[in-house]
């Protein structure tokens, strides 16, 4: 599958990305909570005590260095997507430079999100506590030390059944430890970052050969993914390997397969539930336009997305505690990886620009320490307004030149 010999350009290039997503990593220590201690090696605390000056005493320097970093890893995979549009680069390259970023950031802290700590606390509910994580929460154990650095601790878990059980096999391979059930979970997603963008590969080679590497490439190097996905560690990027794999299925004709993969996603978070009609009418019109229905899943994905964002709704498994009515980074993984799959160029150039709009939300946050100070709301709102204002525009203009 991945044959060529890497080329010069391609040497430089992994090289590049290792000194793009290695000082990502270490920076990411910066906003280690400071009631958890991630270590008693005397070197270690060192190292991450200094990073938690920058991270918490010299805010305007971090939040400086989270720009850059972010606008840096950006730009690089802007470029990496044009030499792939213009065959410059191989399959290859791709793949070690995927594996190899999703590596250092399975070693990243999650920096962005607590989110990865419910899961651990969730999945430790049953594994050590033996209870029922939806009659059961975190505030129920008060002696436990995991309680002092984490947040929404007064809510039942939010997550479908099925995400419960996944979740429980990490949690048992950290054999009780917090450090090793934070690098299981870590690893665990990780390997669901490689599966997804093996299963777009396959895909595309099957419904466009012509962006394969492009669109691959737009998932697997998308710093949205490898950052709120495998750095921060949200199970959105596990929630997006089953629709991937319905897609993938019913590509193979393989329809009960591909329907009942939908079903099981939505035992993770019901969010699938709703391209599940798409999936029956493809299969009863017999539709052989794999795009059309991949074009049909993304629109009620971005739907869903604006709705789920503005409007406070009951939901299965959502306690009221647990509802955030806003638009977060991580609600992308709903919708992004139908544009690779689609791999349009006014599609992708829309998805790149709201990607980066999305990781600039957290700037208040990285520069005040909390989300309640004055133009915060304001500013988060412009952050993905203006991104979606400038991809709109950028998936009309082709329309009327053609005019």
């Amino acid at each position: 599958m991945f044959t060529n010999n890497f080329k010069g350009l391609e040497k430089v290039l992994l090289v590049i990305n290792f000194f793009l997503y290695l000082p990502l990593a270490i920076f990411s220590y910066s906003y280690v909570d400071l009631n958890l201690t991630l270590s008693q090696n005397p070197l270690a605390l060192s190292i991450i005590s200094t990073l938690q000056q920058l991270g918490y005493f010299n805010r305007q320097s971090a939040t400086f260095i989270f720009i850059f970093s972010i606008t840096t890893v950006f730009c690089f995979f802007a470029y990496n997507l044009w030499l792939f549009k213009k065959g410059k680069i191989s399959a290859n390259y791709l793949k070690v430079a995927t594996i190899g970023n999703t590596i250092i950031l399975i070693f990243a802290y999650p920096f962005l999100s607590s989110d990865i700590f419910n899961y651990m606390f969730d999945a430790k509910i049953i594994t050590q506590y033996h209870a029922n994580p939806y009659t059961h929460k975190p505030l129920d154990f008060p002696s436990d030390e995991w309680i002092r650095f984490m947040r929404w601790v007064h809510r039942y878990s939010p997550y479908g059944p099925l995400w419960l059980v996944m979740s429980t096999i990490p949690s048992i391979l950290g054999f009780g430890k917090f450090i090793t059930t934070l690098f299981a979970f870590k690893i665990s997603i990780g390997i669901f970052h490689l599966v997804n963008s093996y299963l777009i590969y396959r895909i595309l080679k099957i419904t466009n050969p012509k962006a394969l590497l492009l669109g691959t490439a737009f998932y697997a190097m998308n710093p949205l993914f490898l950052i709120e996905g495998v750095a921060n560690g949200h199970n959105d990027l596990i929630l997006a390997t089953f629709l991937l794999a319905s897609i993938f299925l019913f590509t193979s004709k393989r329809y009960s397969l591909s329907l009942i993969t939908l079903l099981a996603g939505a035992l993770v978070k019901y969010i699938p539930i709703l391209n599940l009609p798409w999936l029956i009418w493809a299969k009863l019109t017999k539709q052989k336009n794999v795009e059309k229905l991949i074009f049909l899943n993304l629109l009620t994905m971005i739907a869903f997305t604006i709705i789920f964002s503005t409007t406070k709704i009951s939901t299965p498994f959502v306690s009221s505690g647990a509802t955030q009515v806003q638009f977060q980074p991580w609600y992308l993984f709903w919708t992004v990886p139908y544009v690779s799959l689609l791999a349009k160029k006014e599609l992708i150039l829309a998805a790149f620009i709201v990607c980066y709009g999305a990781m600039l939300r957290y700037l208040p946050f990285l520069y005040y320490g909390d989300w309640s100070q004055p133009g915060t709301t304001t500013f988060m709102k412009f952050s993905i307004l203006i991104p979606l204002i400038i991809a709109a525009v950028i998936s009309v203009i082709p329309r009327f030149s053609k005019r």
